[in-house]
């Protein structure tokens, strides 16, 4: 679509954000910097990108003269219809125009013939699916789609889904619809934390605090959990992991469940206000090199 962005016409296109990356933006890009976007359900938002990929802001759209949602609404309605179902049980889009347009208007997740009402997994801003809510084995094959995803290296969006309820989005209570599948979907929590962490660590590096990344561990009995190391006396922000690994200068090393790290920092253990969440943790900044 094209609009008025101050004094110069774009060609915009229609943009998947999830709330991690989101997170991130709000402090490399706050403000009047920040992408407007629109909110449409669970983790996820739709904005919008000028013609040289740069996202249109919120200062730029406040100039517009119609409301930001309209233009939202203009630049999805050319996109196409649905494929049809592989394997007669997931939509699997992987046009973004076409991913934003079933975000934004749900009734075009109605269109497709499913098991129960449409669920959407918004995995990466060019990989939507979309399967029925009452799809056990459809919904165990997008959980093999989000591992693929994840293991190819490429950047992630949401592993929460969202199901349609009375013409809107809502998250979709998988523990209470498939306790079969919970240790799966568990894991697939599990490894889109460590990738939005990991994203963030990438875009906010700073050298007087260590930035830690959760790392994946799969036990005998075949659950995913997260763990961090964290090396004693050195200033860190540190995730939410189910474990924390303590390294001693002195070379001993510990275990700590992260609520029990926590318990026993104190209040000198800080929660700050980054998205995926962190803690800072008191200490001398990093050795450089």
């Amino acid at each position: 679509m094209t609009g008025a962005v101050g004094d110069f016409d774009v060609n915009m296109v229609p943009r998947v954000y999830g709330a991690s990356e989101l997170g991130v933006l709000s402090i490399t890009a706050p403000g009047e910097a920040h992408p407007r976007v629109e909110y449409v359900g669970g983790e996820l938002f739709v904005g919008l990108d000028a013609d040289d990929g740069s996202a249109i802001t919120q200062a730029q759209a406040e100039e517009w003269e119609r409301p930001f949602l309209d233009a939202v609404a203009a630049a999805v309605a050319t996109a196409g219809v649905l494929p049809e179902p592989v394997d007669a049980m997931v939509v699997v889009v992987d046009d973004e125009a076409l991913a934003s347009a079933v975000l934004v208007d749900p009734a075009r997740a109605s269109s497709a013939q499913l098991h129960g009402a449409p669920v959407v997994f918004a995995l990466s801003r060019r990989r939507l699916v979309i399967v029925g809510a009452d799809d056990e084995a459809g919904i165990a094959r997008v959980l093999d789609l989000a591992e693929e995803l994840y293991d190819a290296g490429g950047p992630l969006v949401s592993a929460h889904p969202v199901v349609l309820n009375e013409g809107a989005w809502a998250p979709f209570p998988w523990r209470e619809r498939f306790p079969s599948l919970e240790m799966r979907f568990e894991r697939m929590l599990r490894l889109f934390s460590v990738r939005a962490y990991e994203v963030q660590t990438a875009a906010l590096q700073r050298p007087d605090v260590r930035y830690i990344d959760p790392k994946i561990q799969v036990l005998e009995t075949g659950v995913t959990t997260t763990f961090a190391a964290w090396p004693k006396g050195v200033a860190s922000l540190l995730p939410v992991v189910d474990n924390v690994i303590v390294a001693d200068p002195s070379g001993a090393v510990s275990v700590a469940t992260f609520n029990e790290f926590l318990d026993a920092g104190g209040d000198a253990i800080i929660r700050t206000g980054l998205s995926p969440a962190r803690y800072f943790v008191p200490g001398a900044p990093p050795e450089m090199g």
